[in-house]
């Protein structure tokens, strides 16, 4: 039976948390109200900082409320994958992007684009990463907002606008620097949220992890048990095909979108910015880790007869978690759980939203640096208007689809491409910018087709979510050696541009808050 219905402590909780985070934007907001402070903090942000909000940004409500839900559907499968994933980045991220990325000290990582190929790549780049995140936001409001619906009943429409309102006050409020360290509390309410949940099960039924991961591995093996891999291009998921889409995203993430980039280039130096990125493996390791466990404990009860679950609701294994809230945590504990699933909305929410006004700011030439700060506010303003609204248009989309389905099927279509221009640009030289925008959009209409096959193509059913990202950048790769053979176009100087030219100086103007660090240029 269920423990309790959401009462005045779980809402007092987050009031407090609402608070909270208003507060730490205003006081963030405190200081000088210029570009360098507004995008960057002035480079001031200490290392470990940073590492949690990369992860905090990184691990939204999406993957908050669908982790747990994934181990009901396909048992280790994701899981297992992601890890992998995870690992293998390690090694690219470390000693390839982040080594070369810091050389330059850009504030929007779209800057490169424009050097590397030219002015129409950057554009590109720009258009792409802003409708990426207007949706991405979008998606991430929509699943918190879906969330509190569950739990709370409150009305779906009044939860998207409070939650776009409040986000974006402290956003345009705090700046960068507000959005850093709002993101550091986040990660600690996610990680306490999800471990806390675990404790109560552990508690209540007398059982342990080991208990549960026996439980799963025996209901999953009844069912079909863990896919390795399969030439099945329908076949929903597998620990090979997961675990690719995994590494394409977070290469791509970590080259190619500015809410990353832009947390290594607020660090003081390369070293700091290493130290940050080990940081952001391990604590994203940790809250997968522990999110997995949810999954496993909540599977558990409801295997024992302890909690009714529906397994055969595919579509619905999102809510799994969030219906466990109000239904089984005793008061308080599902308030802080609960504020657990806001901070991690909340948490890529203001990222996005700052990110997005930093990239579009720099391309505003004409303005000076505080121009370009007042500038920025007034885009985290549309933003946060934009997306909210444009949550209300997805709800009607994806009403009968699984979020984890839908995230590669929607603003991950932008993903590959936008990091295979980083990827193309950094380490195949010879491709010119004449290539680089026709590959970019025929990369990005391939994933569209991979994702929409049945409704765009006529197909049977649509191929596996899994390869909508590795295969577009692929395509992206052929395709741009393809236009650079046959389209006439000269070649540009690239000193200092490529791997293989890091230690040239490039041809750059520096500006006041978008250098080349020369002292870097060795890695």
């Amino acid at each position: 039976m269920p423990a309790h219905e959401f009462g005045i402590l779980d809402y007092s909780v987050m009031l407090v948390y609402f608070v909270a985070m208003l507060v730490i934007g205003i006081r963030a907001g405190s200081h000088k109200k210029d570009a360098g402070e507004y995008f960057l903090a002035h480079r001031q942000i200490p290392w470990y900082a940073i590492g949690l909000s990369i992860v905090a940004t990184l691990i939204s409500s999406l993957s908050y409320i669908s982790e747990p839900g994934e181990v009901f559907l396909s048992g280790f499968t994701n899981i297992t994958g992601k890890f992998i994933a995870i690992i293998l980045e390690t090694g690219f991220v470390l000693f390839l992007f982040i080594p070369f990325l810091m050389r330059f000290r850009f504030t929007s990582a779209y800057e490169y684009l424009g050097h590397r190929f030219d002015m129409s790549a950057r554009r590109l780049g720009v258009i792409f990463f802003s409708l990426q995140t207007i949706a991405w936001m979008g998606f991430v409001i929509l699943a918190m907002a879906r969330t509190m619906v569950e739990v709370t009943y409150l009305h779906l429409g009044a939860i998207i606008l409070l939650l776009g309102i409040i986000t974006t006050l402290y956003t345009m409020v705090g700046g960068y620097r507000g959005v850093v360290w709002t993101d550091v509390v986040q990660f600690f309410l996610m990680f306490g949220g999800a471990l806390g949940c675990i404790i109560f099960i552990a508690i209540n039924t007398h059982s342990n992890p080991v208990d549960w991961i026996q439980a799963a591995i025996q209901y999953h093996g009844e069912k079909s048990g863990t896919r390795i891999f399969s030439l099945d291009p329908y076949q929903r998921s597998t620990v090979v095909t997961f675990a690719l889409t995994m590494f394409v995203w977070h290469v791509c993430i970590h080259l190619g979108n500015q809410m990353t980039v832009q947390r290594y280039f607020s660090t003081t130096d390369l070293k700091a910015a290493r130290k940050s990125f080990i940081l952001a493996v391990v604590g994203n390791l940790c809250i997968n880790g522990v999110l997995v466990l949810v999954g496993l404990a909540i599977l558990y009860e409801n295997l024992n007869g302890n909690t009714q679950v529906d397994l055969s609701q595919e579509k619905k294994a999102d809510m799994i978690f969030p219906r466990y809230m109000v239904e089984f945590l005793p008061s308080g504990l599902a308030g802080a759980v609960l504020t657990a699933v806001l901070a991690a909305a909340m948490s890529t929410i203001s990222s996005g939203f700052n990110s997005l006004a930093t990239v579009l700011a720099m391309e505003q030439k004409e303005l000076n640096q505080s121009s370009k700060a007042v500038f920025a506010t007034r885009v985290t303003l549309l933003a946060g208007l934009f997306s909210t609204l444009l949550a209300y248009g997805i709800d009607v989309l994806v009403q009968d689809r699984n979020i984890v389905e839908m995230m590669p099927r929607s603003f991950n279509c932008f993903t590959a491409p936008l990091g295979g221009m980083f990827l193309i640009g950094i380490f195949i030289p010879w491709i010119r910018a004449v290539a680089i925008v026709p590959a970019t959009l025929v990369a990005f209409v391939s994933a569209i087709l991979i994702s929409y096959g049945r409704e765009i193509l006529g197909l049977e059913r649509n191929l596996s979510f899994t390869l909508v990202m590795p295969a577009s950048l692929l395509v992206m790769i052929v395709t741009a050696f393809f236009f650079n053979l046959v389209l006439p176009g000269s070649s540009k100087n690239i000193d200092g541009l490529t791997w293989y030219t890091m230690r040239s100086r490039p041809d750059i103007e520096p500006s006041l808050i978008s250098e080349f660090h020369e002292e870097n240029a060795n890695g």
